[in-house]
C-alpha cells in the first residue's frame, strides 16, 4: 500500500521541531529561486577584485541555489550557536587570538551529521524526498537565505545577526526537493545608526554591509598563504588575531547578551588558546596533532608558522 505524503504545513512544523531538538537555536524555510536583490551588488564585489584571493567564488552559482543543485525547491536554514562566554581569546596571559568558531571539534563534523540524520527523518516521512546538507563549503549565500527564511538581517559587518540570539552562530542549510510554505523573510535590518563594528576592525576592512577579503586578518591567516600588504601585516602584530577575527562581533551591541553554544559539546580550549605566544608549537607533528578534528586542521604548519612570525617579529 503506498505511502501518502504528510500535509507540507504539518511536516514542516514538525521539521522545524527537529532542527530546533538538534541543537538549532532558531530554523526556518525559505524558497530556493534566485537572489535578484543580490546580483547588482554582488557583481560589483567581483569587479571591484574583491574576490581575488576567494578564487573559489563564482557568482553565478552564489546567486542562484538551484544552479548548485537543480532539484532545490526549499531550504530549511538553521542557526547553529557555538560561542561560549568563558572562552574569550586572548584571555590567558600572553596568549595570541584564535576566533570563537576554532575551539572546540570542526563545526562540520557536527552540523553535517546532524542535518543528515534529519534528511533521513524526514525522506522516511515524505517518500521520494531528496535533499543535499550544506554547511560553509558550497557556494551558497547562507546569510541571504537565513535571512530570507526569517532567522535575522545581515549586519553592516556582514554576518547575520539573529535578533537577541546575537551573530555567534554557525549557519546549516538543508536544501529539499519539495515545495514547503516559506517563513516571512526578515524585514529591514536592525543595525541603525551604529558604526561599532566598523571602528572596531582592525585592518578597515570593513564598510557597511561590505567585505573587503584583501584586507581582512582572517583572509590572511585562514583562507591564504599570500603575503599581506605592509599594512594589514602591521594590524596582525597589533591586533594579535593568529587565525581568524572576531573583533567586528565582540564590538556588536547584538552579542552583548547572546544565545551560547554547548559547552559540553564544543569542549574546553587546547593549547592554541592558553599557551603564551612564544610558547606555541612551530613543529609540523605537534601541529597536526593539535589541530586532528578541529577546523583549522585546513591551515597547514607552515602557513601557521608565517603568521606568528608577523605577529611575533613585526
Amino acid at each position: 500500500m503506498p505511502v501518502e505524503q504528510p500535509e507540507p504545513l504539518a511536516f514542516r512544523a514538525w521539521l522545524r521541531s527537529e532542527a530546533l531538538a538538534a541543537g538549532f537555536a532558531r530554523a526556518g524555510f525559505a524558497a530556493c529561486g534566485p537572489f535578484r536583490d543580490e546580483e547588482g551588488h554582488l557583481h560589483a564585489w567581483f569587479q571591484e577584485g574583491r574576490g581575488s584571493l576567494l578564487p573559489y567564488l563564482d557568482p553565478a552559482t552564489l546567486l542562484d541555489p538551484m544552479a548548485l543543485w537543480p532539484q532545490a525547491r526549499t531550504a530549511l536554514v538553521g542557526f547553529f550557536p557555538y560561542a561560549r562566554p568563558d572562552a574569550v581569546p586572548g584571555a590567558a596571559p600572553g596568549s595570541l587570538k584564535l576566533s570563537r568558531y576554532l575551539w572546540g571539534p570542526d563545526y562540520h563534523m557536527i552540523l553535517k551529521p546532524r542535518l543528515a540524520r534529519l534528511l533521513e527523518a524526514a525522506q522516511s516521512r515524505w517518500p521520494g524526498l531528496e535533499g543535499r546538507v550544506c554547511v560553509d563549503t558550497a557556494p551558497l549565500l547562507e546569510r541571504q537565505l537565513a535571512a530570507r527564511a526569517g532567522l535575522g538581517w545581515q549586519g553592516k559587518h556582514t554576518l547575520l545577526i539573529a535578533e537577541k540570539d546575537g551573530s555567534w552562530g554557525f549557519l546549516g542549510a538543508l536544501l529539499l526537493s519539495v515545495e514547503l510554505p516559506p517563513d516571512e523573510p526578515f524585514g529591514t535590518q536592525q543595525c541603525g545608526t551604529c558604526t561599532a563594528c566598523l571602528e572596531a576592525c582592525p585592518s578597515q576592512a570593513l564598510s557597511s554591509f561590505r567585505l573587503d577579503p584583501a584586507r581582512c586578518l582572517t583572509t590572511y591567516t585562514i583562507e591564504t598563504e599570500t603575503e599581506p600588504p605592509p599594512d594589514i601585516a602591521a594590524a596582525l602584530a597589533s591586533s594579535r588575531w593568529a587565525a581568524g577575527c572576531d573583533a567586528c562581533q565582540e564590538a556588536c551591541p547584538w552579542n552583548r547578551a547572546p544565545v551560547w553554544g554547548d559547552p559540553a559539546l564544543w569542549g574546553g580550549s587546547s593549547p592554541l588558546h592558553t599557551r603564551p605566544a612564544e610558547d606555541l608549537p612551530r613543529g609540523a607533528a605537534q601541529w597536526r596533532k593539535l589541530t586532528r578534528r578541529t577546523a583549522l586542521r585546513r591551515v597547514r604548519d607552515r602557513h601557521w608558522r608565517a603568521t606568528l612570525a608577523r605577529i611575533l617579529n613585526p
